[in-house]
């Protein structure tokens, strides 16, 4: 593995190690299902990075087809858009055009990105289920808003994942050398630390509730 991507590498496995653990000990403590939610998505976060990771060492390449990967990614998305409704529990849904737009061009920029991989479906899989976390999210910043209250650093959080994730995927287009830090980089370890931030934000929201 090259040097700076070695750093990534282990810079985001060990922050999602020590994050699930810590979730998953807080949730069990406080009797959270939102937070053992959280801990099940850093783990499969985590699952398809020890693949990547392990390919990247053995075979001296990255996967050209790592679906194993992907599904692990895809799994981690699925148990945040879980998260994000848990948080909605209670409330009465409607259908509000702003946050459907911001919907629709997460989509929309999964796709164009390929996220997830060379696959259409995953692509669009990912961009389906993106798009909703993005949608319930930005819904709940626009009624604290409407509502006076300050906005909840959960929703910020979880919309910087998805834009994030989608900036990598868009930026890795343009890179041929991931020897350096670079624009990648940059990206990747921020979209780490956003999602990092997820656990002390819904531990919060857990704390006060």
């Amino acid at each position: 593995m090259n040097n700076f991507e070695t750093f990534d590498n282990l810079f985001q496995l060990f922050s999602l190690i020590m994050m699930m653990i810590i979730a998953a000990i807080s949730g069990l403590g406080m009797k959270s299902r939102k937070l053992v939610v959280l801990a099940c998505g850093y783990g499969s976060f985590i699952l398809g990075l020890l693949f990547y990771m392990l390919h990247l060492a053995i075979l001296g390449d990255i996967p050209r087809v790592f679906y194993v990967s992907e599904v692990s990614w895809m799994a981690g998305y699925l148990f945040y858009l879980f998260l994000v409704t848990l948080r909605k529990e209670g409330e009465t849904p409607v259908f509000e055009v702003l946050p459907a737009v911001f919907a629709v061009l997460t989509a929309a920029a999964a796709v164009y990105n390929d996220v997830m991989g060379g696959s259409i479906l995953m692509s669009l899989s990912f961009g389906v289920v993106a798009g909703c976390i993005v949608y319930i999210s930005v819904s709940g910043l626009l009624r604290a808003k409407e509502a006076g209250e300050n906005p909840a650093p959960f929703d910020i959080a979880m919309v910087a994942v998805v834009v994030l994730q989608n900036m990598v995927y868009f930026i890795s287009g343009y890179i041929v050398d991931y020897t350096r830090f670079n624009l990648y980089f940059a990206a990747d370890i921020l979209l780490t630390l956003s999602m990092c931030s997820l656990f002390w934000f819904i531990r919060k929201e857990v704390r006060t509730k």
